[in-house]
């Protein structure tokens, strides 16, 4: 027998062997970013179970429209439609406007084939994997989203050679270079009054000590209608925070937020987002004697 290239169940070997008919369902599988929440839906009519795991053929609905896999470094793509109405989901809004703040951003997927002797057996005789990578665009248009996911040798596709000779620090804020911890440099707040919010203008409730150092950094609403949205932090005063980029939901007065610290990536500006000022200038990873490019001759 002709070893197979790809896994499968004992039951599913003996039934490939065997030249029986078999009934084909696509299973899909997101996890997402924290590593630990999954998502597990099927295009079959009724839920499948395979490996003891149920897969939801309710809404939203899946389909995949096309895969390709190659032996060579071209990376391999998958694109997958998602239908789905303006219903609550997960507890929250709907899932296109939970994409839309970035459900599936930095989430893993994976695409398999299960088989079953009679259909919609309620235990499928196993899957076999078919493509595995990472989520990349997605495309909202009316009630469907289509996810184009890329295969795992896209994470190859990086500068080299590994650091780059720049004046600002390689490292990104509070990442393992950076060793510093996000946790500490994240504050909670409440939306104010006044001035009144809007797409791109979030109020204090209490403006925190130094607001100038969530310059660059990150908003994330975390109560109230708008709850998942996050946007960069193009400046922020007294007043409020300035955002980089309109959003979808405009908060309410009194809806939680999180605000994460920016970093101006230098050894020692003068700034409270400098390396020296947060005494971390062991791990500073920037030139700052590189000269500029309008320097260079």
């Amino acid at each position: 027998m002709t070893a197979l290239l790809r896994p499968a169940s004992a039951a599913l070997q003996a039934a490939f062997a065997s030249g029986v008919p078999l009934w084909e369902a696509d299973l899909f599988v997101f996890t997402l970013a924290d590593g630990v929440t999954q998502y597990h839906w099927t295009s079959w009519d009724t839920d499948l179970k395979v490996a003891g795991i149920t897969y939801s053929s309710r809404k939203p609905w899946l389909e995949s429209s096309d895969w390709s896999v190659t032996n060579t470094l071209e990376v391999p793509t998958c694109t997958v439609t998602l239908t789905s109405l303006n219903d609550n989901f997960g507890g929250g809004g709907n899932i296109k406007t939970q994409i839309h703040n970035g459900l599936f951003d930095g989430a893993s997927f994976l695409l398999s084939e299960a088989y079953m002797l009679a259909p919609g057996a309620a235990d499928a005789l196993g899957a076999v994997p078919v493509f595995g990578g990472k989520v990349g665009p997605i495309d909202l248009i009316g009630t469907q989203a289509t996810i184009t996911c890329k295969g795992k040798v896209n994470d190859l596709d990086q500068y080299v050679p590994r650091n780059l000779f720049q004046i600002g620090c390689n490292h990104a804020f509070c990442d393992a270079g950076c060793t510093l911890n996000r946790a500490a440099h994240t504050a909670n707040f409440a939306v104010g009054r006044s001035p009144p919010a809007s797409a791109a203008f979030i109020p204090w409730a209490t403006p925190p000590v130094n607001p100038a150092i969530y310059n660059l950094g990150t908003l994330a609403i975390t109560s109230g209608a708008g709850a998942g949205q996050r946007r960069t932090i193009e400046s922020s005063t007294s007043s409020g925070l300035i955002l980089a980029y309109p959003l979808a939901i405009t908060p309410a007065i009194g809806d939680d937020f999180s605000a994460f610290e920016g970093c101006d990536k230098t050894f020692n500006s003068g700034s409270a987002q400098s390396c020296t000022a947060r005494n971390n200038t062991q791990h500073y990873r920037g030139f700052e004697f590189v000269p500029p490019p309008n320097a260079a001759w």
